[in-house]
């Protein structure tokens, strides 16, 4: 069975986890937690001026921004996605050296093994009506122990359960063979805990 890592930005390579930009033309309105957006929703390419005066590293998930390299890499093990051109411009209009490109993931999966895992469930619906409450998607408030369910054969994708990007073991030494920056991976095994409200 394979096994996965959660993916979360490096703070210690240099690039601060978030910075202001400005977009021409605009990104659309998505919100990737209820669903993924669709290539159609995007123009043929996209600029951005980034509020900073160095910007290097492979990939910048939470600004949806990767390079050519990161999409390479993700091109070797067949991962569902679709990326945007982008052309970026730093602060007094200086250009990046690397080719980057919008990117969004469309793999999409719950992962956790409800009958070997423990957890606690949030009602987030508690203060509505129960008709309103149909429908609604499953909180975690804490997985104390994440068993990862058989048949996963993904390499990348948005884990339901945690609201978050994970990988398997094979892409994340990929992404280490190829030297590529700006993410680290965290192991979901059993000293694995989800506590997003601490």
């Amino acid at each position: 069975m394979k096994e996965f890592y959660v993916i979360n930005a490096d703070e210690n390579h240099g690039v601060p986890l978030f910075f202001d930009v400005e977009w021409n033309p605009h990104l659309p309105e998505f919100n990737q937690v209820l669903e993924n957006p669709s290539r159609d929703m995007f123009e043929n390419i996209y600029q951005a001026k980034i509020d900073l005066d160095a910007f290097y590293g492979d990939a910048f998930l939470e600004q949806y921004i990767v390079s050519s390299d990161f999409e390479h890499l993700c091109e070797l093990y067949d991962c569902n996605y679709f990326s945007v051109p982008l052309m970026l411009e730093l602060r007094k209009g200086v250009k990046v050296n690397k080719s980057y490109n919008l990117f969004f993931v469309q793999g999409r999966y719950s992962i956790l093994d409800v009958e070997k895992s423990k957890f606690v469930l949030m009602n987030e619906g508690l203060l509505r009506p129960e008709e309103e409450r149909q429908g609604m998607p499953v909180v975690y408030d804490r997985i104390e122990e994440f068993v990862v369910r058989s048949g996963v054969y993904e390499d990348l994708f948005y884990c339901e359960e945690l609201k978050q990007m994970v990988c398997s073991s094979e892409f994340m030494c990929g992404y280490f063979e190829k030297k590529l920056i700006g993410l680290e991976f965290k192991k979901i095994d059993s000293d694995f805990t989800y506590a997003p409200w601490g």
